[in-house]
């Protein structure tokens, strides 16, 4: 008797092992693993869809639009092989110190032609905008969508009296080198010219009927364009001081209450326009003196709580004995606020006061759009601090620069992220927020 029910008991186990295998975690029914996904945040997210092919490939994008995505900021990490990727490497900053740090990264793989090839020269509310080489054909994407909406060639900015590129081709057809016609020391061959000739590119929306703006060419010129059209249209200009100075822009933010960009120069003047670049209006003159300001120092521009503020970073650039490289590490920054005339139809008068208290927000520059959050929105950041990346003039693959981290207003200190100078930062780290709109 006890034999018999020994047998049983062993069958029935045995039987019901057999039932607990065949349900896997990669069998769980997709409708369980868009109730569990719907509770997560989208870091987490990112996470739970990894564990398995079946888990990334039933969880599409409705079970993206399912979960929340609170504000955070990531840095883009470099890949170890370039652009010749088709992964996005990032690391959370509110992610608490117990739970990583840069070496805990979020990794988003199969993005194909997306990617590949592609380097990143903006970012804005979730959508990137990358640029390759040859076509010169900027696209905005969205990693967690996989969205995407292509702008004009920027071969197709019109001639001025500054700049006119033009492809010289190889005798098998290919493209060899770009040069500008107006400047005719400049060549660059197709591996260098794309990241020698364009700063940035700034958008007002993520959409078809936004208007993007490049910073462009030897003396910074701006260029504007949307999705729909087939060419991009010149910028405004400001006069140069001499005939052989330029005004040059470094940098464009839009205004989203006001729907209009304001750019700033390399010696502080600021020019707001409205989305067809019309609309023109001088904000604040340069300094008097240019020779006043640093060569080796980059400006750039945002608002916070209604004040237009100007974040200057001074960038030393050194060469590596070693392999004769260059390499930059930002040195300074320093943050002012603009005061306007009290004569409101002149800006002669204007000021640039200097500010160390940025009411508990935190500002994040870079190739990425300027932006600012609050440390209470963003918990992980710290307040009154300047969030910084690689943005050296003239970057090119050869240059080996890892100089990413915060300053610290109030304590007046830095701290670097990735502190390492032997490894290549290619393509440069940017700041990226995720979004799923």
């Amino acid at each position: 008797m006890h034999s018999i029910a020994r047998g049983f008991t062993t069958r029935f186990i045995a039987s019901h092992r057999i039932k607990y295998n065949i349900m896997a975690w990669s069998d769980l029914p997709i409708d369980l693993l868009y109730c569990i996904s719907s509770h997560l945040l989208v870091v987490d997210f990112l996470r739970f869809s990894a564990v398995c092919t079946s888990w990334n490939s039933g969880l599409d994008n409705n079970a993206l639009f399912r979960i929340k995505c609170c504000p955070s900021p990531w840095l883009c990490l470099p890949s170890n092989v370039g652009e010749v990727s088709d992964t996005l490497i990032f690391y959370d900053l509110t992610m608490k110190k117990e739970e990583g740090n840069v070496n805990s990264c979020l990794r988003l793989s199969s993005l194909g032609s997306h990617i590949f090839g592609r380097r990143c020269f903006g970012s804005k509310d979730g959508w990137m905008v990358t640029l390759d080489k040859t076509d010169l054909q900027p696209r905005l994407f969205n990693p967690l969508t996989k969205a995407e909406i292509s702008l004009p060639s920027l071969f197709t900015i019109p001639e001025d009296q500054w700049h006119r590129i033009k492809p010289q081709y190889a005798l098998d057809g290919h493209v060899e080198f770009y040069y500008d016609e107006k400047h005719p020391s400049f060549e660059a061959d197709v591996e260098n010219f794309r990241d020698l000739y364009f700063q940035k590119i700034v958008l007002s929306s993520n959409d078809p009927f936004g208007t993007a703006v490049v910073v462009y060419g030897l003396s910074k010129l701006l260029a504007l364009a949307k999705p729909c059209d087939h060419a991009w249209v010149l910028g405004p200009e400001l006069p140069p001081y001499h005939i052989d100075q330029f005004e040059e822009f470094e940098d464009v933010y839009f205004h989203e209450e006001e729907q209009m960009f304001y750019a700033i120069t390399h010696f502080s003047a600021v020019l707001a326009f409205d989305l067809d670049g019309n609309n023109v209006k001088l904000v604040c003159q340069a300094i008097q003196d240019p020779r006043a300001t640093n060569a080796s120092c980059r400006n750039y521009i945002a608002f916070l709580s209604g004040t237009l503020l100007k974040i200057t970073r001074k960038i030393n650039c050194t060469r590596l004995e070693a392999n004769e490289k260059l390499t930059h590490k930002t040195n300074n920054i320093s943050v002012f606020k603009f005061v306007p005339a009290v004569d409101a139809s002149s800006c002669s008068s204007s000021q640039w006061i200097s500010i160390r208290d940025l009411g508990g927000c935190s500002l994040f520059i870079g190739y990425n759009q300027t932006f600012s959050l609050h440390h209470t929105v963003a918990p992980g950041i710290k307040p009154n601090c300047i969030y910084f990346t690689d943005h050296a003039e003239l970057m090119t693959q050869d240059d080996v620069t890892r100089d990413a981290g915060l300053f610290d207003l109030h304590n007046d200190c830095f701290q670097f992220f990735l502190d390492s100078d032997s490894q290549r930062n290619w393509p440069p780290s940017i700041w990226f927020t995720p979004s799923l709109h």
